[in-house]
């Protein structure tokens, strides 16, 4: 794991942990979820032209449908409000394809996505068995080329993309769910949400004036919906 990604971790977990909300409720209402999803990405299609090429040349990136598992930690404040910390894990492979090259290049990636979300119950007391909820949040998805990718990509015999990296994107999500609480410390949770962000360029420029430079000008919004069910435990009063 990168010292980018464990800064932003723990920053996030940070300013959820010493937000004054959050912490008077901590002792009483703390809870862990443990889940597991399918994420579905949307494609993304492009055009490199001038200066690059002297006619335009269409691409597309895309993800591939996967699985991606994670954990929530998150507090009941108050009324009908909560909130949480999120971290998830996937390994994915991502496909670039160019009329120019012929092949797709496909290269694996390992994403981390991480944040803080706001949560509105539908129903205000705690103690009610069935939850259904609401919920919003901003974080990032930190999208992490294996060593055997940056291998293929800076080998000038095949690749030769020197300039290919990781990349971290700014996510917001939007999402519905529902708890239900089927014992005093368990529980279960299911959650449809949609991460967008802005397309990955994995470290190369969205355009330049350089005829040379390589360039990925996926631009955009990219949508990842993901379907997660797990379980709950809670730790404190009912």
């Amino acid at each position: 794991m990168t010292r980018p990604l464990i800064r932003s971790i723990t920053l996030v977990g940070v300013c959820l942990l010493v937000s004054n909300a959050a912490y008077a409720q901590l002792q009483n209402h703390l809870e862990l979820n443990v889940f597991g999803a399918g994420s579905f990405y949307s494609k993304n299609s492009y055009e490199i032209g001038y200066p690059q090429s002297p006619t335009p040349i269409p691409g597309e990136l895309k993800f591939d449908a996967t699985w991606r598992g994670g954990l929530r930690i998150g507090v009941y404040t108050r009324g009908h409000w909560g909130q949480e910390f999120y971290y998830s894990y996937e390994p994915n492979t991502v496909t670039f394809t160019s009329s120019s090259t012929g092949a797709p290049t496909e290269l694996d990636v390992r994403t981390h996505n991480y944040g803080i979300n706001a949560l509105y119950y539908l129903v205000e007391t705690e103690s009610h068995p069935v939850q259904p909820f609401l919920s919003t949040g901003i974080g990032g998805s930190f999208y992490h080329l294996t060593s055997e990718s940056l291998a293929f990509v800076r080998d000038p015999a095949r690749g030769n993309l020197p300039d290919v990296n990781s990349s971290n994107e700014l996510a917001f999500n939007i999402g519905v769910g529902v708890k239900s609480r089927l014992r005093d410390w368990v529980g279960f949770r299911a959650d449809i949400r949609d991460v967008m962000g802005r397309t990955p360029s994995f470290g190369l420029a969205r355009d330049s004036a350089d005829p040379s430079a390589a360039v990925l000008p996926a631009s955009g919004v990219q949508h990842n919906a993901e379907a997660s069910v797990g379980v709950v435990f809670y730790f404190g009063k009912r």
